[in-house]
């Protein structure tokens, strides 16, 4: 028992000292591209991109020291909650410094705020774009400037343009306040994915893949993005989909489904019983928050179609755009119908499947890796998002890898037109799907020990379950 006590003693330190060491280095955020340029390590103080990429490598690097040491954690089974609160004060630290930035590798905030603005006029968001002029008088210089896509309708939901007007309303309407109310959220999903380990018998530390995963702070805390809202509302589904409260679960997912479209793909998941009936409250409570948007009649799916049937919307493909090289007679539109089939085949085999709450969350990870590999329309690194948290269950080298690498994809906008470098994308997806054989590999073997990164999952005293 002793030395379980000294263990932990030292991984506290070990952690705290890896949040020391990582706090600086978010607080420069603003300030390093300015620092580079100096030192002759970047072309221009304005390159915020590859900037970024450098700011990455040290933080990446005491990420996954602090992976090692929370499943040593785990591991030698220390007591005390010392760890646990290293990582959600450093968590929230790392959030908070980045709030007062500026978010600079990405636009989409803007767009937040000005449709809650518009709603807040009495004005039916998908009817107009900003550039129109009967929006002319709610323009400023704050916002309207560093609004994307001006000329056109906005691409959200009605459950995201919902949130956008309840913000406006209660007073978020600067860039600080939105990321203000992102990082609060986001702070919940920590909490609710600790509560999940520990329901599930694994090491609450464990939060730490998300809680610290740089990608995740950059993306939350410095551009402020949507997903933090919904990874709260997936996380809090899985919560009550594991404490057996089907309704409540569903009714959070479809709340998360609202807000982006894609986790709806998870709802065969997390169904077990009465599957009809679920499905028709999934489906009530989506179309119940399009009610007070009707008024628009076909204007109301916005700028979702273009950017779906629009080729040049298309950024950062992996496996569609290798196989459309490899096959160069392939019409896309069969490749993204071939992978569309694949999926539904997949969620059909989870709805037909018996679950408990283990077997849920694999599906559920199984559905929401398939999705974003197969059918994202493009793969911006914010749209990985909703994945890490499944890591803290099922950790993966390929996805911790792919997490990181996707923000490479930040140098396109470094490069005339806005083109990726066909070296990025090869850096970002051939490790990866090679880390991926190599993981079903290993996972396929009778020894645990080949891949330890998956300890046996306790669901209570008396069975152990390994996932």
């Amino acid at each position: 028992m002793q030395s379980g006590r000294t263990s932990s003693g030292k991984e506290v330190t070990y952690l705290l000292w890896l949040g020391l060491l990582g706090a600086p280095v978010y607080a420069m955020s603003s300030k390093l591209p300015e620092l580079l340029h100096g030192a002759n390590l970047i072309a221009s103080a304005t390159d915020v991109f590859t900037s970024f990429l450098f700011q990455l490598a040290p933080l990446g690097a005491l990420y996954l020291i602090g992976i090692r040491i929370s499943f040593r954690h785990e591991a030698t089974k220390a007591e005390g909650n010392g760890a646990l609160y290293i990582i959600f004060l450093f968590a929230f630290l790392f959030r908070l410094l980045l709030i007062p930035t500026q978010p600079v590798l990405s636009s989409d905030i803007y767009r937040y705020i000005w449709d809650g603005r518009v709603q807040a006029h009495g004005i039916n968001p998908y009817r107009y774009a900003p550039a129109d002029k009967a929006l002319e008088g709610l323009r400023d210089e704050a916002i309207y400037p560093r609004i994307n896509r001006q000329e056109s309708p906005t691409i959200y939901p009605a459950g995201a343009q919902a949130l956008f007007h309840a913000l406006d309303r209660v007073g978020v309407r600067s860039v600080i306040a939105f990321k203000g109310a992102v990082v609060l959220f986001d702070m919940g999903s920590v909490l609710i994915l600790t509560m999940i380990l520990a329901h599930l018998g694994l090491g609450r530390e464990r939060v730490l893949i998300y809680a610290w995963n740089p990608v995740v702070i950059f993306e939350l805390g410095g551009n402020g993005h949507l997903d933090g809202f919904l990874v709260f509302f997936v996380l809090f589904s899985l919560s009550l989909m594991a404490k057996e409260r089907p309704a409540a679960s569903i009714t959070s997912l479809a709340l998360a489904a609202s807000l982006k479209l894609y986790p709806a793909i998870i709802l065969p998941a997390v169904l077990k019983d009465r599957k009809v009936g679920g499905s028709l409250l999934f489906g009530a409570v989506f179309l119940l928050l399009y009610l007070p948007y009707l008024s628009v009649g076909k204007r109301i799916a916005g700028f979702l179609p273009a950017y779906f049937e629009n080729p040049s919307e298309s950024f950062n493909l992996g496996l569609k755009a290798y196989l459309l090289k490899l096959f160069p007679s392939m019409d896309q539109l069969v490749v993204t119908v071939l992978f569309a089939a694949v999926l539904v085949v997949a969620a059909g085999v989870v709805w037909m499947r018996p679950k408990d709450a283990i077997s849920s969350l694999k599906l559920a990870y199984i559905l929401a890796t398939l999705y974003t590999v197969l059918a994202s329309a493009s793969f911006h690194p914010w749209y990985a998002l909703w994945v890490i948290p499944f890591l803290a269950f099922f950790p993966s080298p390929a996805w911790l890898y792919f997490s990181f690498a996707l923000a490479i994809s930040y140098l396109a906008y470094a490069q005339p037109r806005n083109l990726l470098p066909e070296w990025v994308r090869h850096i970002e997806y051939i490790p990866f799907f090679v880390l991926l054989a190599v993981e079903y590999f290993f996972h396929q073997r009778p020894y645990a020990g080949w891949f330890p990164w998956r300890p046996a999952v306790k669901r209570n005293p008396r069975e152990v379950i390994t996932p």
